[in-house]
């Protein structure tokens, strides 16, 4: 094989590592795995009433907790105040994104200096960023649809068919950036965009939100370094043998 050619194998090789540890990253569920592990209380409307000051969005909810099944129960629900829950039918990724509750809206600099502003929300196809949080459409049982906040982990079970009852969740506003990058989809969708569901445990997002994308990022560096070796003596020993067959004719 020519030197020039050679190359062209090498980093064509090289590329197929990096894509396959690109896709290993994307879908490597990481963080359901971790949300799994925890042992969440349950709570129901006896628990919230002894303590109306502390945040149970996120919480395993309780058989007494409204599930919302309509958009009329939807409408119903009373904003910032009551908690309830929903079994989604199914789920659509809006690519829209708010910054996380748990997030600065002001970036630090290496020397503790405040950096530029972030802003409120934004919209793109990758999905790595853990000071983001994202926003999806799901279907409730009557077919009418809503906006919800929940983590990827729970998304992802959803968007595989699994029947997932969502934690605590409270129906809250959001930014108007946010709105106005939501309302191409929400106006195709039929979806109302004054409200959202939102499910997400800020406390446990903040304490595991940037140690999931580091040990995903950590794999999938590792996974790309093998891949690549593995690629190279494979399509070498390919080589060898077909020349060590060549010249034994």
């Amino acid at each position: 094989m020519s030197e020039k050619l050679q190359k062209i194998v090498d980093y064509t090789l090289v590329g197929l590592a990096f894509i396959l540890s690109v896709i290993f990253f994307f879908s490597f569920d990481l963080e359901n795995i971790l949300w799994e592990r925890e042992n969440f209380e349950s709570i129901g409307n006896q628990e919230i009433e002894k303590n109306r000051a502390k945040d149970y969005t996120g919480y395993k909810a309780k058989e007494d907790i409204l599930s919302i099944s309509s958009i009329e129960e939807w409408e119903d629900v009373i904003a910032e105040v009551e908690y309830v829950t929903i079994t989604p039918k199914k789920i659509i990724k809006t690519n829209v994104y708010s910054l996380a509750k748990w997030e600065s809206y002001y970036q630090k600099k290496p020397n503790g200096t405040t950096g530029r502003r972030r802003a409120d929300a934004k919209k793109t196809n990758f999905d790595f960023s853990a000071s983001y949080t994202p926003f999806y459409i799901v279907e409730l049982e009557d077919g009418g649809k809503i906006l919800v906040q929940m983590n990827r982990g729970l998304a992802k079970r959803i968007e595989k068919g699994e029947n997932v009852s969502l934690p605590l969740g409270r129906k809250i506003g959001f930014s108007n950036l946010a709105k106005k990058l939501l309302a191409p989809i929400c106006k195709k969708e039929n979806v109302d965009d004054d409200y959202v569901l939102y499910t997400i445990n800020n406390e446990w997002q903040k304490n595991n939100s940037t140690k999931i994308f580091l040990e995903k990022f950590a794999l999938s560096f590792v996974l790309f370094i093998v891949l690549a070796v593995l690629l190279q003596l494979g399509v070498d020993k390919l080589i060898f043998e077909k020349k060590e067959s060549k010249e034994g004719v």
